[in-house]
């Protein structure tokens, strides 16, 4: 389904939203009797890329840092909260790690042995990559980067005919990737004039700021030699770009560590990541460079290394680059797998034929007991791993909300102590860091399990409408203070920006809902 970049234009403006929204509303009030049967089809098919994920990091890890990496890559990825949490969404961050992830290896494949049909297939993949999310339009330098970088050692070696076949063989991997993003467009006004195209960002419109924009649209190359080149693009691609642009100059509501702003923070991922991935995990990052400063046994070809964590590494400070907004650590996703590969190599400290020492030993316990350790924290709340958040969440303080949400009184101690991290995730991060209505059918099942609950006020989000559960749903009140009875609110209502649910902080609930909501039972 296509929708004409002009109502797209006056919907941004003039309401704020974005249309594809509107229209899944409108889908799903329309068909309540197929959203649950495609929701579970959907996440089915998300399963798939998954798994494309898993195979593509064992085969790789296993060229390049031998067997025993591959069962740390096994434990990494399948024991991450991150994967395990947004595998089962229905979102393009995971299917676009796993089609830029396979990306970047057919492309090291072809670094590897420069022949056509090696570059074809690494184009193919490349397309699909594109299709599947903007953020990967920097494969394209970055690409152009790691050949150059690669072939450095041979420039004296590679002989005039070599280094223009494989200049050829780029340029063929570059346009069998454009050919498979027009594919994916149906060809639908490939050709269009970039001067011909109605802009609503600064940057493609060249005024000073949003408001300077006309109703209309504006196009900064309309009147020169630039507008009247054909792009080799669907319309509709190139008006997506400007639409996602138009999302970080406008900035929206961010939150942080209790603060909320209108645009976000170039730290933000960083943050979320010292947060959302076990403890275990970041200390072996830390095991992994040393072992690559002071062990090395565990070291491949630079070459080889490169190729592996420079896409992580540029894929991390580009998203952190756009700070109009920042709320969905999400997408940092498809970064990650090139940083677990990496971290990989210190399996090769239990490789049989590396020279034994006191130091390689010791390094060899800790790693066992980092991955241990990392296996046990996510495992600790599953299967709420979208809520996850190392044990740092409790330690860190925050500057404006140092609390977080009471444990029911009928907790006990171990349970106030697993998952504490989890508990407090509200106070630093917001929005699908915690909650993606995954806990709304959890509370449907709490509902059928106390019958004396005929009525409960429920403040959570859903994607799956309230009224096709069989929740017993309260009438709603605009006056919140006033509300009595059983109330259900997600962690993110207790922190949201017009404070209307943080006098729920100071009382006791009665029921945890996994890791997102909060039951109260307030009387008269």
């Amino acid at each position: 389904m296509f929708v004409k970049h002009n109502e797209l234009f006056n919907v941004l403006n003039n309401h704020r939203i974005r249309a594809e929204f509107a229209m899944g509303d409108k889908f799903d009030k329309e068909n309540p009797s197929i959203i649950k049967l495609s929701t579970r089809w959907s996440r089915a098919f998300i399963l798939i890329f998954s798994v494309v994920i898993l195979s593509t990091c064992v085969c790789w890890s296993e060229k390049i840092f031998g067997s025993w990496a591959t069962i740390l890559i096994l434990l990494l990825i399948c024991f991450s909260p991150i994967f395990l949490g947004n595998s089962c969404v229905i979102l393009e961050d995971v299917p676009s790690a796993a089609v830029g992830l396979l990306a970047v290896y057919f492309f090291w494949r072809w670094l590897k042995k420069p022949e056509m049909l090696a570059a074809f297939i690494a184009g193919i993949i490349l397309g699909f990559a594109e299709l599947s999310k903007f953020t990967l339009l920097i494969f394209y330098p970055l690409f152009i980067l790691i050949w150059v970088l690669y072939r450095l050692p041979e420039l004296r070696t590679l002989s005039r005919r070599d280094f223009v076949a494989q200049i050829g063989q780029l340029v063929l991997l570059f346009a069998m990737s454009i050919l498979i993003i027009n594919m994916g467009y149906l060809f639908e006004d490939t050709g269009k004039q970039l001067g011909k195209f109605n802009f609503q960002t600064t940057l493609f419109t060249g005024c000073e700021n949003l408001k300077d924009v006309p109703p209309s649209g504006r196009n900064r190359f309309e009147n020169t030699l630039l507008g009247k080149i054909p792009v080799p693009l669907p319309a509709n691609f190139i008006q997506g770009i400007d639409t996602q642009r138009f999302d970080f100059e406008r900035g929206l509501p961010s939150y942080l560590r209790g603060e909320w702003s209108q645009h976000g923070w170039w730290y933000y991922y960083l943050y979320a990541l010292l947060l959302k991935l076990p403890l275990g995990v970041i200390l072996l990052f830390g095991v992994a460079i040393y072992c690559t400063l002071f062990v090395r046994e565990v070291n491949v070809s630079w070459r080889d290394e490169m190729v592996l964590i420079l896409p992580g590494v540029v894929l991390l400070i580009f998203v952190s680059s756009q700070t109009g907004f920042s709320i969905h650590s999400r997408y940092v996703i498809p970064a990650l797998p090139f940083f677990f590969i990496w971290i990989s190599k210190v399996g090769k400290l239990f490789l049989p034929q590396v020279p034994r020492s006191f130091k390689k030993r010791v390094l060899s316990i800790i790693v066992s007991i980092l991955l241990a350790w990392s296996v046990m924290s996510s495992l600790s709340i599953y299967p709420h791993s979208i809520s996850y958040f190392n044990e740092l969440a409790a330690i860190i303080p925050t500057p404006r909300e140092p609390r977080c949400p009471s444990e029911p009184r009928d907790s006990s101690f171990i349970v106030s102590i697993i998952g504490a991290g989890s508990r407090n995730g509200g106070r630093h991060l917001h929005d699908s860091n915690i909650d993606w209505g995954q806990d709304i059918f959890y509370l449907e099942k709490w509902c059928k399990n106390h019958p004396e609950v005929t009525s409960i006020h429920v403040f959570c989000f859903s994607s799956f409408p309230l009224d096709q559960t069989t929740i017993p749903l309260g009438k709603s009140n605009s006056e919140i203070d006033k509300l009595t009875g059983y109330i259900a609110i997600s962690t993110n209502n207790l922190y949201d920006k017009e404070n209307k649910f943080r006098r729920f902080l100071d009382i006791q609930p009665i029921a945890r809902i996994g890791y997102s909501i909060y039951i109260y039972r307030v009387d008269e």
